[in-house]
């Protein structure tokens, strides 16, 4: 998605330049396929409404966005528990503190937290700062109840990361977006995020089938060896690959998950809350969720499409249905597995401490992408925009 917003950017100011894609679609991560009237995303992927590079970039009511029920649906000790978000349904206040996941004190604290992160940039959240996350939520003061039965879980399937060793920066900067926007997928499945770009582009300028094999200041070598020269060259490729172009030692280190989809006939309930587990670092299981609760066209009419995630590696088939059908029972039997993406490079992981990669590598060579910041489509969009506009071809037109 960066060098698709740099090339949109560079369209808008008219200059001439050439977009060399390794496959046959543009989007990087950005991916979905159509399974038997299904629509799979690569991998549980959503949108989080509330990003600052967002609204400047897609025209959102074309995206036809489906919002994520907020709240989660716990899985802890043997039984589900439900925490709805007051915040958001304020009907629901009542059932909230009622709930057992966390103590009146977590619940007010959530509340406290979500009022003092209005207005958080992600200019003053990155610092640099040496705190993991775990150590920022027992510093804010959380029960262990409420951070192992709900944080834990949750931001697991957000950072990729059980042991939430993520740098608290992260957090900071995610939780407000979470607390006070939406969490959405397309209509049309996450690949609606690309393709809107892609239409904004000259289709001249973009050349399918290209990866570019080695690099030499700003001219670049594609697998057929042809040469490709330009007064300009942005690696816009995941950060391992752009080092090894570079000639660097790679410094990013990878988060990685496995998503498996069902089809099924009937909803796990939870009226489109994500369902969690708790229990899950001893479960081939991490969360799951009813796609077609919320986003109905994820499914052909009569079917339900079930996204399950998982953080330890690809588990089986044989494991998924013996966990599932635990928690679901003999009902389980009558889902068909559609696929499993296995993908060990989901995220780049941030640890406390790491600083921002400088966009500008040598004279003429730039290079953008999530792993230069931090990992999310806005880290992605925001430095591909920041290359074209330090690129010296002035303001669009």
């Amino acid at each position: 998605m960066a060098g698709l917003t740099c090339a949109v950017e560079l369209e808008r100011r008219g200059v001439e330049y050439r977009l060399l894609e390794a496959g046959s679609r543009l989007g990087g991560r950005v991916v979905t396929d159509q399974v038997e009237g299904f629509m799979l995303d690569r991998g549980f992927q959503v949108l989080l409404t509330g990003y600052p590079e967002i609204r400047r970039l897609w025209a959102m009511e074309n995206l036809r966005l489906r919002r994520v029920r907020s709240g989660a649906v716990i899985y802890r000790g043997g039984r589900w528990l439900t925490l709805p978000d007051p915040l958001r349904h304020p009907t629901e206040l009542l059932e909230a503190l009622r709930s057992p996941v966390g103590t009146w004190m977590d619940k007010l604290r959530v509340g406290f937290l979500a009022l003092g992160s209005l207005g958080n940039r992600a200019e003053s959240c990155f610092t640099g700062g040496q705190q993991t996350t775990l150590q920022y939520l027992r510093s804010c003061g959380f029960s262990t109840g409420m951070i192992e039965t709900f944080w834990r879980p949750f931001l697991a399937g957000v950072f990729l990361d059980w042991d939430l060793n993520t740098s608290a920066d992260l957090f900071r900067f995610l939780f407000p977006l979470f607390a006070w926007g939406r969490v959405a997928v397309p209509a049309g499945g996450m690949q609606q995020l690309p393709a809107q770009l892609e239409r904004r582009l000259n289709p001249g300028r973009v050349v399918f089938e290209t990866r570019v094999e080695k690099v030499e200041g700003t001219r670049c070598w594609d697998q057929n060896g042809q040469l490709w020269e330009a007064d300009q060259l942005v690696l816009a490729v995941e950060g391992s690959v752009a080092d090894q172009l570079l000639g660097l030692e790679s410094e990013v280190r990878w988060a990685g998950t496995c998503t498996s989809y069902f089809a099924a006939p009937r909803s796990i309930g939870g009226r489109g809350r994500l369902h969690l587990n708790a229990d899950g670092a001893n479960s081939c299981i991490q969360h799951l969720i009813c796609m077609s609760d919320f986003a109905p066209e994820y499914a052909p009419a009569g079917q339900h499409l079930i996204s399950v995630s998982s953080l330890f590696g690809a588990p089986s088939e044989d494991e998924l249905r013996g966990q599932l059908q635990e928690w679901f029972g003999a009902g389980v039997d009558s889902w068909r597995l559609l696929r499993q993406d296995h993908l060990p490079q989901s995220l780049p992981s941030l640890a406390p401490g790491t600083a921002p990669r400088e966009l500008k590598v040598s004279e003429g060579v730039w290079r953008c992408g999530d792993y230069t910041a931090y990992p999310s489509l806005n880290a992605a969009v925001a430095s591909g925009r920041r290359v074209a506009e330090s690129l010296g071809y002035g303001e669009p037109k």
